[in-house]
């Protein structure tokens, strides 16, 4: 085959809008392993919330987290790779959320693979029901917590207002932008990770591992964290479905998440030689 590792996104990629994976995007994948390719997911969802999905597909090797924060061990469950946030850096960017936007921005700390926040509240339980983790619950200021506790996040997470999503995001990136990387994963998401983290990198610390040459990877992507991964990428492929962004630097735009977009791209480009 001419594209011997495929990477590819999971919400909005993978996933359908009713939180399902299709029995045709399953058995293209599994299809795909069969012929001898590499498959893996990149998400900045917990590992704990994505190994479950991983053996949908049978994967058995690696999975990048956290927005290519980490990358885990599927057999180990161990983190094999992985980039953290400095503390006192954390500290500023969750006090400047808070005094800048406490109505519009819910902050969220990845640490140890656990999604802690300050208290609970309607947004907070829909999030984690639709990732399916359970919350950690602070009763204090996230800034205070990190600085408290000497934490170096894996990432920095959002819950913010779908209309005000881009500008808070350009806002965080103005002022933080140089030493960390800012993007959204979704119309209502902005994720925060270290400067030296993204999915591209991740791919790209797999490709080594694996010595597969760039040219010969696919990665499937719909949103602005996915960039990095679609540019990196032989064949970078956005789906339908995709923000503008993402669209706007992939090779080629295939059909959407909720029509198998993925499976589509296995079967007619990445199994033929």
């Amino acid at each position: 085959m001419k594209y011997k590792m495929i990477v590819s996104d999971f919400d909005g990629t993978l996933y359908t809008d009713d939180f399902k994976v299709s029995d045709v995007t399953i058995a293209a994948v599994r299809d795909y392993k069969k012929a001898g390719g590499l498959f893996f997911i990149a998400t900045g969802r917990l590992y704990e919330s994505i190994k479950v999905h991983s053996k949908l597909f049978d994967l058995v090797d690696e999975v990048i987290v956290y927005q290519g924060g980490a990358i885990f061990d599927l057999k180990s469950d161990e983190i094999i790779m992985e980039y953290n946030i400095n503390t006192n850096v954390s500290a500023k960017i969750y006090n400047y959320i808070n005094d800048n936007y406490p109505d519009a921005c819910i902050p969220i700390l990845f640490h140890n693979d656990k999604c802690i926040v300050v208290e609970e509240n309607y947004h907070i339980t829909n999030f984690c029901n639709v990732v399916k983790v359970e919350p950690v619950y602070t009763g204090k200021k996230l800034g205070e917590f990190v600085v408290d506790n000497n934490i170096k996040p894996n990432k920095i997470l959002a819950l913010v207002e779908k209309d005000r999503s881009e500008e808070i995001a350009k806002d965080i990136i103005a002022k933080f932008g140089d030493v960390v990387n800012i993007n959204r994963s979704a119309s209502i998401l902005i994720e925060i990770v270290d400067k030296s983290a993204s999915k591209g990198d991740a791919v790209k610390w797999l490709t080594e591992k694996y010595n597969i040459k760039r040219e010969e990877v696919i990665c499937f992507g719909d949103a602005e964290n996915d960039i990095s991964m679609l540019k990196y990428a032989g064949l970078g492929v956005a789906v339908g479905n995709a923000m503008e962004t993402a669209k706007a630097v992939a090779d080629l735009v295939c059909d959407t998440n909720n029509n198998d977009g993925v499976a589509k791209v296995i079967r007619e480009i990445a199994m033929k030689e």
